[in-house]
């Protein structure tokens, strides 16, 4: 899971790993440009505090982490919409996803559970 200071820089990185998305609390959809206005106009109107991050999952999915442990989901990728997604960042720096389908796996894994894709 990676971290980041701004939205936007969450953005432009989650854009490596999707291309739709929707916002969380409504069906709202983005595609990579919708994203990329969304997240620039979140940063100027409501910029989040140095003690806050943002993350983004395995898949592409963007949360705020206001406290440092606490991940509150902002924005889904359409590529995994039932992703299992951490509610804290502490799980987050414990876990490994699968590079293929997004799925939580045993760090000592050779092979994802669900997907069968080879791990590194």
């Amino acid at each position: 899971m990676e971290r980041f200071d701004t939205m936007l820089e969450a953005a432009e990185f989650a854009t490596t790993l999707c291309k739709n998305w929707k916002f969380a609390i409504s069906d709202d959809g983005y595609d990579v440009k919708d994203l990329l206005v969304l997240a620039e106009t979140s940063d100027s109107e409501n910029p989040i505090d140095e003690d806050n991050f943002y993350v983004v999952s395995p898949s592409g999915a963007i949360g705020l982490c206001e406290d440092g442990e606490d991940i509150d989901w902002l924005i889904l990728s359409a590529a995994m919409p039932n992703e299992n997604l951490p509610l804290t960042y502490q799980a987050v720096t414990r876990m490994k996803f699968c590079p293929k389908c997004g799925s939580p796996v045993v760090p000592s894994a050779r092979f994802c559970s669900k997907c069968r894709n080879g791990l590194r």
